[in-house]
């Protein structure tokens, strides 16, 4: 991290995502020793079997705390949200089902005073079009990781959108845009 800081400045968001990988201690040991490269975001640090510990991380740092992987449903979603779990949530169409569902966990994210992010998993420019016209539709999403198609070769729904300086720009077509394949 401070290598990343050293080398390009302090113009750019720096966000950790954990993977799960980090017992609680571990994982505000980590923000500790890095507090001074400046992580904004820390992505679901715990196993999404340790709800209580991800709570428990959120509540020792001062950066928000991201859940992810933990977030499958609508009831995780409420289950987490009620207990205070965690600051932000990320919403990933593929994984909880879809629009309809992604909806209904937003509804609870912004209810219970949460940031949200829209992400995805590697996928084809069709779902990222999705998470993209989602994210732009709900005024309390504040963030977008909506990279997974850039590494699919073959993607045959490649002008639903533009890419432009980090952005993602919807095409002008109704839709989710000019779907051929």
């Amino acid at each position: 991290m401070f290598k990343l800081r050293e080398a390009y400045g302090s113009g750019f968001a720096l966000r950790f995502d954990a993977n799960q990988g980090y017992s609680p201690s571990q994982a505000i040991y980590f923000m500790e020793r890095t507090r001074k490269s400046g992580i904004e975001i820390l992505e679901q640090p715990t196993h999404t079997r340790d709800p209580k510990g991800l709570r428990h991380v959120s509540r020792q740092i001062p950066e928000p705390v991201m859940a992810d992987e933990s977030i499958k449903s609508l009831a995780d979603a409420f289950h987490l949200t009620r207990k205070g779990m965690m600051d932000m949530v990320n919403i990933k169409l593929q994984k909880v089902g879809g629009i309809q569902e992604a909806a209904h966990i937003n509804s609870v994210a912004k209810a219970g005073g949460l940031e949200v992010m829209i992400g995805c998993l590697d996928e084809c420019g069709l779902g990222i079009s999705a998470g993209l016209h989602f994210a732009l539709s709900r005024p309390n999403i504040q963030y977008a990781d909506l990279d997974g198609h850039l590494d699919l070769l073959g993607d045959p729904y490649t002008n639903l959108f533009h890419l432009r300086d980090g952005v993602l720009i919807p095409s002008d077509a109704p839709g989710l845009g000019p779907v051929r394949v």
